[in-house]
């Protein structure tokens, strides 16, 4: 390990250049870089082939922006479309007896179909959410320390070492301690997350592997629900459209089971939508493969706890209202089965 770099004047921590002098931010002393320091700055830059390619997947993920009220609003739109359709069309039932034999058709048009395009635009839409979100805590978690003053260079988020930047650095690597430090990020963002959440232990590269694994498998559940929610759709499709034989038989009641689960899912879905987002010690976790989180605010003893399901969700799919409220909704699609059957 290298000494630190000092100003012979005020001794002041300087930034190491690849140049034969530096000047001092504070007293503007001009200071000789001696060899040692500008080999050690070349070696830090030299990154493996690993980080250079998570700097290049964080840069990306870090351009895509995805409003929260985008996220919201696809997530929940499904059970919304399914739950107001079926209540309009409820309604329409008991106000206009006449039109009873059209409920099936309209059911089809108004509810079934349309929630196939959004259920599948759902699903896109929170991929991009999870990613995006896990790559903007990452970029926090690895950010700089700002400044010391006006016109100094970010520190070193370990160490507080000044950090040599040029002007297309995405990640500079310290070469005191090696430690790897994002230097793009805006201080607002950053003193919002210092309020939140500790810096990373782990490596950029490590943690980019992480949201790569934790994406991998929630792109699986992700896009399985939305196979499943598809296929709980087939049933009520044929009973819409399948004609008066189906509709006016009284085994087609049995599709409120169907429903029921469908709404399950739908609900669940738009649930999750307000949970918590991963966390850095969640992905840490991950790297670490132990489970278990360190809380830094916390007595030594009491410190370790353990990591939750993924994104929160497991830890609330007991809960009552997941089973009440798509009953209430299975419950009006019987209902118009019913007005059907009697109609």
């Amino acid at each position: 390990m290298i000494a630190p770099l000092l100003c012979t004047s005020c001794n002041s921590p300087l930034a190491i250049v690849d140049a034969p002098t530096v000047a001092c931010t504070y007293c503007g002393t001009v200071n000789s870089i001696p060899d040692e320091h500008r080999e050690a700055l070349r070696l830090a830059r030299d990154l493996d082939e690993a980080t250079r390619t998570a700097v290049r997947e964080w840069a990306r993920l870090n351009k895509i922006t995805v409003p929260r009220w985008l996220f919201v609003v696809t997530s929940t739109a499904p059970f919304i479309l399914m739950t107001a359709g079926l209540a309009l069309i409820l309604v329409d039932g008991l106000l206009r007896p006449e039109s009873r034999s059209d409920l099936p058709l309209l059911l089809g048009i108004g509810v079934w179909l349309p929630l196939v395009p959004a259920e599948a635009l759902a699903a896109r839409v929170c991929m991009m959410s999870i990613l995006v979100s896990g790559a903007a805590r990452v970029g926090l978690a690895f950010a700089a320390a700002p400044p010391a003053s006006e016109g100094a260079p970010p520190s070193c988020r370990q160490c507080g070492a000044p950090l040599s930047v040029r002007p297309d650095d995405v990640l500079v690597r310290c070469v005191y301690c090696d430690t790897e430090s994002i230097v793009i990020l805006d201080s607002g963002g950053l003193s919002d997350f210092k309020s939140r959440i500790g810096s990373a232990r782990s490596s950029l590269a490590q943690a980019m592997a992480a949201i790569a694994k934790r994406a991998r498998l929630i792109r699986i559940q992700t896009w399985g629900r939305t196979a499943v929610v598809l296929g709980f759709l087939i049933l009520p499709l044929i009973w819409s459209f399948k004609g008066s034989g189906i509709q006016t038989n009284r085994w087609s009641l049995l599709i409120a089971v169907d429903a029921w689960v469908l709404c399950i899912c739908l609900f669940w879905n738009a649930r999750e939508a307000f949970l918590p987002p991963v966390t850095i010690e969640e992905l840490d976790s991950i790297v670490y493969g132990s489970g278990e989180i360190e809380t830094e605010d916390a007595p030594n003893e009491a410190r370790v706890t353990t990591v939750s399901g993924t994104r929160g969700w497991y830890d609330h799919s007991s809960e009552t209202r997941n089973f009440v409220i798509p009953t209430i909704v299975a419950l009006m699609f019987l209902a118009v089965q019913l007005l059907v059957l009697m109609g």
